[in-house]
């Protein structure tokens, strides 16, 4: 008999009992007590909702430890210098503490946290829902090959930035210099200049970006973390250093891959005077006039600060998935 799998949302076990050599995937059955599924083997609304709110939990617990990082990178990749360099990560914060308050470090932090509630909690709530769907769209994609996992990452990243593209602009807009008023003050002014549609602007390098943040930060957490089960089963097992080990190399991992798209997006959503015509008129730009350097603007405080934060909020999900019944990812 196949086991009973406990998240109906990812993807099942292969079943031990299956014929040498061939892997099957059993139908999925939903947890004891969990929310009740759609006919048809629809999605478990309910638990996908759980997965989102934890994860929106773990992530905005993480933004209150670097939002001083996020604040310093953004003020770095809005310097335009020609040959692509910017401003030294402590001069930036030197700079901004005379010149804006001790307090400073912290600006920006209400939409900081909108965004990880909303985009964050989308992203990696759904990470298991996604891997379902690239099993199910490619009879030919294996649950534990990286492909499958970076496929995963891609499709809720892209989701996530979607739907909560507006917290994120407003974030960008409150952490830039000189940047005055609430959140409120700021959303009402894109409101009544830009329209909703001012809502979403630079959408496509956020999708893009938050696609390839999240595939290379769950995607290479998860094939990180069961590899180094798999191959090191006596010194990583289930469990918080495992959790650490894993979540710090996509860190790294996430840091350099994102950091270019992250330039663009940035670029474009404080482009208050209609500069770049879209998100590859806007890299061109950067590129003619800064050199190829400077799609790496700000990468040192983009590695403080999306390493901690890879490692805050995954141990925090992981936590909050072990406590409320929810399998590990």
């Amino acid at each position: 008999m196949a086991p009973v799998h406990p998240d109906p949302l990812a993807p099942a076990p292969i079943d031990p009992s299956a014929a040498a050599g061939v892997s099957q995937r059993p139908t999925a059955s939903p947890r004891q007590g969990g929310a009740a599924t759609s006919g048809g083997g629809g999605v478990d609304v309910g638990m996908l909702l759980q997965k989102v709110a934890l994860a929106g939990m773990s992530n905005m617990i993480a933004a209150c430890v670097t939002n001083p990082f996020d604040l310093i990178k953004v003020r770095q990749q809005l310097q335009r210098k020609a040959g692509g360099g910017s401003t030294v990560w402590y001069r930036t914060l030197i700079d901004m503490v005379r010149s804006e308050g001790t307090f400073s470090v912290y600006k920006g932090l209400s939409a900081s946290l909108l965004r990880e509630g909303s985009y964050s909690g989308i992203r990696m709530g759904a990470y298991d829902l996604c891997k379902t769907a690239v099993l199910k769209i490619n009879p030919y994609a294996n649950e534990g090959s990286f492909g499958t996992k970076l496929a995963a990452g891609m499709a809720s990243g892209c989701v996530g930035a979607a739907i909560a593209n507006p917290a994120d602009l407003l974030k960008v807009r409150m952490q830039s210099a000189g940047a005055t008023g609430s959140l409120r003050y700021h959303a009402s002014t894109i409101l009544e200049t830009k329209g909703v549609a001012g809502l979403y602007r630079a959408v496509f390098p956020t999708m893009i970006r938050a696609g390839i943040l999240t595939s290379s930060q769950l995607g290479v957490y998860d094939h990180a973390k069961h590899t180094l089960m798999d191959d090191f089963p006596t010194l990583f097992r289930e469990g918080f250093w495992t959790h650490f080990a894993a979540s710090g190399v996509a860190g790294f991992a996430c840091s350099a891959a994102s950091s270019p798209v992250d330039i663009v997006k940035v670029r474009m959503m404080t482009d208050t005077t209609s500069q770049y015509r879209n998100a590859l008129h806007c890299a061109a730009v950067v590129l003619q006039n800064e050199g190829p350097l400077a799609f790496y603007k700000g990468f040192t405080m983009c590695f403080l600060r999306l390493w901690p934060h890879s490692v805050l909020s995954l141990l925090a999900f992981e936590y909050l998935r072990r406590v409320t019944g929810l399998s590990p990812i």
